[in-house]
């Protein structure tokens, strides 16, 4: 609700009161209230962008490369079956009903370390290094793998390591936290681009993560399923909602996470001013999207046939794209 009181203004104007289902604003216009409430809601939610120049300082500043084993064992991980991945899967379905909010994308981090259930979480999750990933064998089986993986690497860490309000007060977080599994060490980062985007050049960097020689590219999808952006989950409030995916079922649940994140306060269309605003991940990941035409098929397949729509299909030659600031307040 935040976020869109914050929209409102942008397209509206600074009025007195606003229309609960349009929109529209009414009484004073430029009302000193309603910009106050303005300026107080941009100051909390949003920071400058640095998003791009963090993954590109190659001098002066020493980076802290060092990966964090989340699934680390004290001993032996013990017994391992060809049911490990599903047994993790499990546990993070535990979890998920008891401390994930799925109807406002959030987590209770706090109540969820002290849980008999993360204690069982993290004794599956070190039997991965015994786990080999080539036992997953249909496309659909290694995407629902890999992008519950990196979710469950993303709240693992976050609760590990302590996080009270954003994940960047661990320098490097994404490049940093990571899992063993088998015989690899993979972090977040190497998931996301190195499996899940067949090693395709995160934003910012020039070079592949995977470099040819290494045995990860292995695990690599074939293909790049650009829906996969709307499942992944940094720990934001501006990245999707966290869900659970099932191998049968996960092409139609990357439609309704696709669908969810679209018709979301993260795709704005104002025809008062022939402009779309867009999440910053459209902009991240134009590679996977591709160009303005393409995503606006996109978002045309996938929004609500209302007013945004019609005035999109109509106007899609002419309007102006722009990006939302991502905010990376911690989603709990």
């Amino acid at each position: 609700m935040k976020t869109d009181m914050i929209q409102l203004p942008i397209r509206f104007g600074f009025h007195e009161y606003f229309d609960s289902r349009s929109g529209q604003g009414y009484g004073s216009s430029n009302f000193s209230w309603t910009a106050a409430l303005f300026l107080d809601l941009i100051y909390e939610y949003y920071h400058k962008d640095n998003y791009g120049l963090e993954r590109f300082k190659f001098s002066g500043i020493k980076r802290r490369k060092e990966k964090i084993i989340l699934n680390q064992a004290t001993g032996m991980p013990g017994s391992i079956s060809k049911d490990t991945a599903s047994n993790m899967m499990t546990c993070i379905r535990n979890l998920k009903d008891k401390f994930y909010d799925l109807t406002r994308g959030r987590i209770d981090y706090k109540a969820m370390k002290t849980s008999s259930e993360y204690g069982v979480y993290q004794e599956t999750a070190a039997r991965l290094q015994a786990f080999d990933p080539a036992e997953l064998s249909s496309p659909t089986e290694k995407k629902a793998f890999w992008i519950n993986l990196y979710n469950a690497i993303i709240v693992h860490g976050i609760v590990q390591l302590g996080i009270n309000s954003s994940v960047r007060e661990v320098p490097h977080f994404f490049r940093r936290i990571s899992y063993q599994v088998g015989e690899f060490i993979f972090s977040a980062e190497d998931i996301e681009h190195g499996i899940l985007r067949t090693n395709a050049k995160p934003p910012y960097r020039i070079f592949p993560l995977l470099k040819r020689n290494d045995l990860r590219r292995g695990f690599s999808l074939e293909a790049i399923d650009p829906r996969i952006h709307f499942a992944l989950v940094c720990g934001s409030r501006s990245c999707a909602p966290i869900r659970f995916y099932e191998a049968d079922v996960v092409d139609e649940q990357l439609d309704k996470a696709t669908r969810n994140f679209i018709n979301s306060s993260e795709v704005i269309v104002l025809p008062e001013k022939n402009k779309i605003f867009l999440s910053q991940i459209f902009h991240w990941y134009e590679k996977d999207f591709g160009k303005k035409e393409e995503i606006f098929s996109l978002l045309l397949k996938y929004l609500e046939k209302d007013d945004k729509f019609h005035y999109l299909k109509k106007n899609r030659r002419t309007i102006k794209v722009e990006y939302l600031f991502y905010d990376w307040n911690l989603n709990h």
